[in-house]
């Protein structure tokens, strides 16, 4: 189990999968709780989620102290092989692969974009990878519940595989071989491949990639974060795609 305090992740799970949560802890008296909480605890009842109210600490912090948690039940991975045969069934397709990324704020906030923009889902390794933590389903603001995502034992494999079944990898990297996004055809299959914060993708997921593709920038900064970058090509792809 995970607890999690946003207030707009247990929102987002309360009205789009219920299920996932077990319990809801509310700090303090109920008719003292601000409307939104009051809201949130309403339609937790509706739906049969248990409400446990509990006395409101003496000892809080307004830094830390959070009047509502959620306790939600362990995060459920999808199957790589009905999700990739799934998927490589369909016309159009897109698919978030994160190779090796590590900080959980940044993952959230992929999750948000591709779930927000409609993406099929997001691969990510099993092993020196972030994973799906309280922090993540803040960033996301729970959206981590309504996108599936797969873990995967080795992702050069996963990306060979998915380029058999049609897919197109492309990679956004820096460098004199990344073309511009510009440059790139209109794509129906997509798996956009990001790569850790610092390093960007390895060389080994780069050469699988059938794309390089870098954001034209014209200011002085080279470089975007990891979520902003990931957000504008996520954007890009499937505006492309209705060209």
């Amino acid at each position: 189990m995970q607890i999690i305090s946003s207030l707009s992740a247990i929102s987002h799970i309360l009205n789009h999968k219920p299920s996932s949560i077990k319990r809801l802890t509310l700090f303090g008296p109920p008719d003292r709780a601000s409307v939104r909480i009051q809201q949130i605890v309403t339609k937790a009842k509706e739906v049969g989620i248990v409400v446990d109210l509990q006395p409101n600490p003496k000892n809080k912090s307004n830094d830390t102290f959070e009047p509502l948690t959620a306790q939600v039940a362990p995060f459920h991975f999808e199957e790589w092989k009905p999700f990739s045969e799934k998927l490589s069934q369909q016309k159009e397709s897109f698919i978030l692969a994160l190779d090796h990324l590590q900080d959980p704020q940044n993952f959230g906030a992929l999750c948000r974009t591709a779930e927000g923009l409609g993406w099929n889902g997001i691969v990510i390794p099993k092993d020196r990878s972030v994973t799906v933590t309280p922090g993540v389903y803040h960033a996301s603001v729970g959206a981590v519940e309504t996108l599936p995502i797969v873990q995967i034992a080795n992702l050069s494999d996963s990306l060979r595989k998915l380029k058999e079944a049609g897919f197109w990898i492309v990679g956004a990297a820096l460098g004199e071989k990344a073309q511009q996004l510009s440059e790139l055809p209109s794509l129906e299959k997509v798996v956009l491949v990001l790569g850790t914060e610092l390093e960007g993708i390895s060389p080994l997921i780069a050469n699988t990639c059938d794309f390089l593709i870098k954001i034209p920038l014209q200011g002085k900064v080279q470089s975007l974060n990891v979520s902003a970058s990931g957000a504008i090509l996520m954007y890009a792809l499937m505006e492309r795609l209705k060209k």
